[in-house]
């Protein structure tokens, strides 16, 4: 088995960040987290449980961030036990290799995707679900920090993995695989935007353009056909795609963004001292899927009062926030983590399945989405490519495995 893995330790990151001064290259070097290595097949621990090999997966912004070490040791998750390896890449699609005895939903030759890390109740195989697991929101299970009987090894950026078969969802044959690497990111926007319904005809917002971005756009579309959609991107070439995709207003983060809120949802702009501003009016909704200290303090200020934030984007630090429109506007901030269970015309529907059924249904569209395709040996290539959009335009880089 190859398979790129993180070994963190508090030397390995303080050296490696130090280090990081002096050459982005440390982030790759001897003494970092980061190792691409072979490992022997370790055989399936347990029954319910299935090898995958895998044929293409995505980077996602989450990898970027544990690659180079970009989170602080005083945030709330981090007091959580973690694991001291870890194994990268969740955006994959997959064939089925090898099945263990009661596997009844999958068989060799399958195509699946994997839906998280297997530290939930079901992939533990408890008989007693959490209220989250009960609810099918496994990403919030309550004892996904406690010691597993047997860990999951290998990720998607690797040749082959194994995992508890509940944390694999088959993918339809209309799906093709560049498809389903957007199932997890696609299912992320959905529970994003079921977070906060918008109404007929309500303004929001879409607050950056990544991949999530762009698909939020569309899902958005598609659950409330007439919402006023408005985009911000950071690049023009993103500010084109999103208006393709269905964003009835774009503007750029470089421009005056006050103005364009104003004018767009006809509130009035108030100028206070030292370039201190307040909108009386706004977005109904804003989905902040950046999610740092400079985006969300702008969500808060752009959104009317009673309206609603949902954050989306992940930022593992501690933020200064000027949180005075949740009380002074009564604005509602709500967060959104991974994937959930939704009820779609009248079924109670993993956002998971539903991606891959809009997907198949040609309701989303993602082939403009995928813009770089690397085998995992130029690993630095394609996370230099992920990082740096502006010379890029980069917006999903994805590994490709041969057959």
């Amino acid at each position: 088995m190859q398979t790129m893995l993180l070994e963190v330790t508090p030397a390995r990151m303080v050296l490696t960040k130090a280090l990081s001064r002096l050459s982005p290259a440390a982030y790759f070097g001897p003494t970092s987290p980061l190792h691409l290595v072979n490992l022997p097949d370790p055989p399936l621990p347990a029954d319910m449980w299935v090898r995958v090999r895998n044929r293409m997966c995505g980077i996602c912004g989450s990898d970027l961030h544990q690659i180079f070490l970009d989170a602080s040791l005083d945030v709330a998750p981090t007091a959580l036990p973690a694991h001291r390896r870890s194994y990268l890449g969740h955006e994959m699609v997959g064939e089925v290799v090898e099945v263990r005895e009661g596997v009844t939903n999958l068989r060799v030759g399958d195509r699946v995707v994997r839906w998280g890390r297997g530290d939930d109740c079901r992939a533990r195989g408890r008989q007693e679900l959490c209220p989250a697991c009960q609810r099918g929101h496994r990403v919030l299970c309550e004892v996904a920090s406690e010691p597993r009987p047997h860990e999951p090894i290998g990720g998607g950026f690797g040749d082959t993995f194994i995992t508890p078969a509940s944390t694999c969802i088959q993918v339809p044959a209309d799906v093709c695989d560049e498809q389903a690497i957007f199932a997890e990111p696609l299912a992320v926007a959905i529970h994003a935007a079921y977070r906060h319904l918008p109404q007929p005809h309500d303004r929001v917002l879409v607050l950056g353009c990544g991949s999530i971005g762009f698909l939020l756009i569309q899902v958005l579309r598609l659950l409330q056909p007439t919402c006023e959609i408005t985009a911000l991107a950071e690049f023009d070439w993103q500010a084109t795609l999103a208006r393709q995709l269905g964003a009835d207003h774009i503007f750029l983060a470089s421009d005056a963004g006050d103005e364009h809120v104003a004018h767009i949802t006809q509130a009035r702009l108030y100028r206070g001292r030292a370039g201190n501003t307040m909108l009386m009016g706004g977005f109904d909704a804003v989905y902040d899927v950046v999610g740092i200290p400079a985006t969300l303090n702008k969500a808060l200020r752009w959104t009317r009062a009673l309206g609603t934030v949902v954050l989306v984007g992940v930022y593992l630090h501690q933020m200064r926030i000027d949180l005075t429109p949740v009380w002074y506007q009564e604005v509602s901030l709500l967060g959104s983590i991974g994937h959930g269970v939704v009820l779609w015309q009248g079924e109670a529907i993993s956002t998971f399945d539903l991606a891959l059924r809009w997907m198949a249904l040609s309701r989303i569209q993602t082939d403009t989405l995928l813009t770089h395709r690397f085998p995992l040996s130029a690993y630095r290539q394609a996370f230099w490519t992920a990082t740096h959009k502006a010379e890029t335009q980069s917006i999903k880089t994805a590994f490709t495995f041969s057959p």
